[in-house]
């Protein structure tokens, strides 16, 4: 059996996103325990689903507004978290330092064993950094690899990756291997999300469609009919 993802969520989380997130884990036979929890921020959630001694040693996060693309994403990450290895989607905290590239938790892999050798740092917020940003700090300071996938386009792009790139409201990592929502409270990125869910279950991606949810789409000139 391989190992479960876990996803924090809150009860203000759509339900609509809660029930999409689980259709593509269950088309891809990826299992999922998604965790409902109102008295945890998501850092003390992250710090104690890593200090459970009595989980599995590798240990699979994702945010409830994100999920694989594709199995093989799933199981690449998988098979480095079980080679010793820090892996998960690249993140930045701009609100903290902009240019420190980090494993982000909205999909993030290691193993238990990896964590406790690292001094099991804390998971949550800090001055320096966001979420389990302390992970990858310890793991770079140890020269441990850190493996990070990082996007190929947003539908909505709007925020700097560091020197690496952008992302933003619908935002695709890696060879089609993993799609992260972002502002996942809001009407059109609820739509946005369900749309790119059916699009993972049914193989096909209709892009023209995404931009069309959350404004992005250019009104095609039929030029060649004579129309403007």
């Amino acid at each position: 059996m391989p190992p479960t993802v876990h996803s924090f969520y809150r009860s203000n989380i759509a339900p609509e996103i809660i029930e999409a997130q689980a259709k593509v884990f269950s088309h891809f036979d990826v299992p999922l325990k998604q965790w409902k929890d109102d008295t945890l921020s998501h850092g003390d959630w992250v710090d104690q689903l890593m200090r459970d001694s009595t989980g599995e040693d590798t240990v699979v996060i994702a945010d409830i507004d994100a999920f694989p693309l594709s199995r093989a994403g799933y199981n690449r990450m998988v098979d480095e978290a079980e080679r010793g290895i820090v892996t998960g989607l690249a993140q930045v905290a701009n609100h903290k330092d902009p240019n420190r590239i980090y494993a982000g938790p909205m999909f993030m892999a290691t193993s238990r064993a990896l964590y406790q050798k690292l001094g099991s740092p804390k998971m949550q917020r800090s001055k320096d950094g966001d979420v389990a940003q302390a992970l990858t700090d310890a793991a770079q300071q140890a020269g441990v690899e850190v493996s990070l996938t990082y996007p190929s386009f947003a539908i909505q792009p709007r925020w700097a990756l560091a020197n690496r790139g952008v992302f933003g409201v619908g935002t695709f990592y890696g060879d089609s291997e993993f799609f992260h929502l972002f502002e996942s409270r809001k009407s059109k990125s609820i739509q946005l999300f369900c749309a790119v869910a059916d699009g993972a279950i049914s193989g096909t991606h209709d892009f023209e469609q995404y931009l069309e949810i959350v404004g992005q789409a250019q009104k095609k000139k039929r030029k060649f009919l004579g129309l403007f």
